[in-house]
């Protein structure tokens, strides 16, 4: 077996350590399991395209280190090629490493995917734009765009500068007045926050939710129905609780697709951490077993 591997010099769990050290700790992993190994580390932008060569090669698996933006990349561009894709968690979150239950220790992480199985994940579409985890409408999209603002002004680090993001957010909380469809008639929602996700999330503690199914085919739809900054600060209580699901405020679907409608022409989103702006209305669904991915066996 031929296994790329394009990591992203720049992701966050490989500033701190020597390069040569995480490259060769992941080559030995996969060339121990009998794999040949073609292996790149380039800077951010440089990761799309050196994905889209290794996919062109005759490498049969292709494994990315990086964040958010360098995954969304990888999965946008193996999806038509249906050729095996692996993750090494090397961002902040990764939620889908984590879902696929791969450690988060880089060396244990590539010793898993050398030794691991394939399988065939779902992945959720708005627009024709692939997710892997989440797409998030309403006032979260301005979180995101403060928090890099405060980052860049005033060099705050990621979290500390989360936490003034969504302070200032939430004083001035935005709504978001649409219509909803997912078969069953138009519902009009105006709501701080909508959410869809990739197959449904599980009850759990924490803010970094998960999900046990990401093959069951469905989409989750979370629509907060109250709409002020307390009943928002209330919900993230109970989401660090594990308690988020029964919250009164909260409305839960599991549906094959969603359409949303809006006056607006554009809307803004955070599809797995990354700002986009689609034009209206938004067309979701779910492709089933539309993914080959690497998993710990």
């Amino acid at each position: 077996m031929k296994v790329a591997i394009v990591l992203n010099r720049q992701a966050g769990s490989l500033v701190d350590r020597p390069i040569e050290g995480a490259e060769a700790a992941i080559r030995n992993a996969f060339q121990r399991h009998g794999a040949t190994v073609d292996l790149h580390t380039v800077d951010g932008a440089q990761c799309t395209d050196t994905i889209r060569q290794v996919l062109d090669s005759d490498a049969d698996t292709v494994v990315v280190g990086g964040g958010d933006g360098t995954l969304h990349s990888a999965v946008k561009l193996a999806l038509p090629t249906g050729k095996t894709l692996g993750v090494l968690p090397l961002g902040t979150l990764n939620l889908l490493a984590r879902d696929l239950r791969i450690p988060l220790e880089l060396g244990d992480a590539a010793e898993a995917l050398a030794a691991g199985r394939v399988r065939v994940i779902d992945i959720a579409e708005v627009n024709g734009e692939p997710y892997t985890n989440s797409s998030v409408l309403g006032f979260y999209p301005q979180v995101v765009q403060e928090r890099e603002r405060q980052r860049k002004q005033h060099r705050l680090l990621k979290w500390p500068g989360a936490a003034v993001a969504m302070a200032k957010t939430l004083y001035r909380l935005p709504l978001l007045d649409v219509r909803l469809d997912w078969g069953e008639g138009l519902r009009r929602m105006r709501t701080p926050i909508l959410v869809v996700s990739n197959n449904v999330y599980d009850e759990g503690f924490g803010l970094v939710l998960s999900r046990q199914a990401l093959d069951a085919g469905k989409l989750g739809v979370y629509v907060a129905r109250e709409r002020n900054a307390f009943a928002m600060l209330r919900l993230m209580g109970r989401l660090i609780t594990g308690s988020w699901k029964q919250d009164e405020g909260l409305e839960t679907y599991a549906v094959t697709s969603l359409t949303v409608h809006s006056r607006r022409h554009h809307l803004k989103m955070v599809n797995d951490g990354e700002v986009r702006k689609l034009h209206a209305p938004l067309h979701y669904r779910i492709l089933p077993g539309a993914l080959k991915v690497l998993a710990p066996g």
